[in-house]
């Protein structure tokens, strides 16, 4: 099928159709293999559907587009990067050298992975049967810093800057995007669900984003302040961000859970929380080290890693939802120390280029070049 893209609409245009109503599409004059994905804006409501009420497209693109775009605005999760509204031929019109148009269709366009994900990772790579070494220490820690930089912005509302001034190995700002941020759980944090793309420069990997927002909550709590406690005793009142484990119920229903835990029958009673998503995280960088779908706790200090990452991946396996985790990032804060100590002191880790080594240089370049 052809289209006309609207150009007052969108900086992308449609490439082609790679199955049923997901498209490859590309920025305006800019050439190479694709690097994004379009799918119809029904997929934010669900429904699916390309061709409904034109002026009930508009709307939601306009209402919803704004908050949705700004939940899905990281590098480290499958983001949304623009809208194309197109009109499809459907063939020619009485007039000669006229082309008739059907109503217009309106698309989201998205990141593309073209890297695959982890769980195609796991299946490419050959099995450990010593156990006790299986990825790259450097691709643990890429994966480890990109979930949890993407998870503090999900449920803190933080994101790492880059911040030019800051001297090399030091640790960069984290700032609040919205001071009305409402948290935001996954719920499904698993190899099938966190993606790669290419490196596009220097950098060692490309970029690892979370992706699948099928199974994620918004809640309604607030974060506590910056010099607020990280971990509150079982018997604080605090207002924590909590959800089923499947499915969604109300809020009331969940806190009555999270009190009456310690009686729950199975794990399965207990409500989904940020120390939940912390543990998943924990859980995916130790099948990273073990090649062990389950690994065991006692398993980790075996393998030939350094002890900072088995360190920080014991803690996050530690991470139980009983405990009262009210904020990300300190936890966060502490992972990324023990990155930059390995990235500084040991030879791999020098080796090791990430996303900053890349952007730098590049960045002083582009300044020097204005002055």
């Amino acid at each position: 099928m052809a289209f006309i893209n609207d150009s007052n609409t969108s900086d992308f245009q449609l490439l082609y159709e790679t199955e049923q109503g997901v498209w490859f599409a590309t920025k305006r004059n800019e050439y190479g293999a694709p690097k994004y994905i379009a799918q119809p804006l029904g997929i934010l409501d669900g429904s699916g559907e390309e061709d409904t009420d034109e002026a009930w497209k508009q709307k939601a693109f306009h209402d919803l587009g704004d908050s949705i775009a700004q939940i899905f605005n990281h590098e480290n999760i499958i983001s949304i990067a623009g809208h194309i509204k197109t009109h499809p031929f459907i063939g020619t019109a009485a007039v000669a050298g006229e082309a008739q148009l059907s109503r217009p269709r309106n698309y989201i366009v998205w990141d593309y992975c073209d890297a695959g994900n982890l769980s195609g990772l796991f299946l490419c790579m050959p099995r450990n049967k010593s156990r006790d070494f299986y990825l790259p220490e450097s691709l643990c820690w890429h994966v480890l810093t990109s979930l949890l930089n993407a998870i503090t912005y999900l449920h803190d509302g933080k994101r790492l800057f880059l911040d030019t001034k800051v001297p090399a190995g030091e640790e960069r700002q984290w700032l609040p995007v919205d001071q009305d941020w409402n948290p935001i759980l996954h719920r499904a944090i698993e190899p099938v669900n966190i993606f790669f793309q290419h490196p596009r420069g220097s950098e060692t990997y490309g970029l690892c984003k979370l992706g699948n927002f099928e199974h994620a909550v918004v809640t309604n709590h607030v974060i506590p302040p910056d010099d607020g406690p990280e971990v509150v005793d079982e018997d604080v009142e605090i207002s924590m961000a909590v959800a089923a484990r499947q499915g969604f119920e109300s809020l009331d229903t969940l806190r009555l859970k999270l009190r009456t835990s310690v009686t729950a029958d199975t794990a399965d009673n207990y409500p989904y929380t940020i120390a939940n998503e912390l543990f998943s995280v924990g859980k995916v960088i130790a099948t990273m080290m073990t090649d062990e779908e389950f690994p065991s706790y006692d398993k980790l200090p075996m393998t030939r890693y350094s002890a900072g990452l088995r360190g920080v991946v014991m803690g996050l396996l530690h991470s139980d939802s009983k405990k009262k985790i009210t904020k990300v990032l300190p936890r966060t804060k502490i992972v990324m120390k023990y990155y930059r100590e390995w990235k500084n002191g040991t030879d791999e880790g020098k080796n090791y280029k990430d996303i900053e080594d890349d952007m730098l240089p590049r960045y002083e370049a582009e300044m020097e070049m204005e002055m």
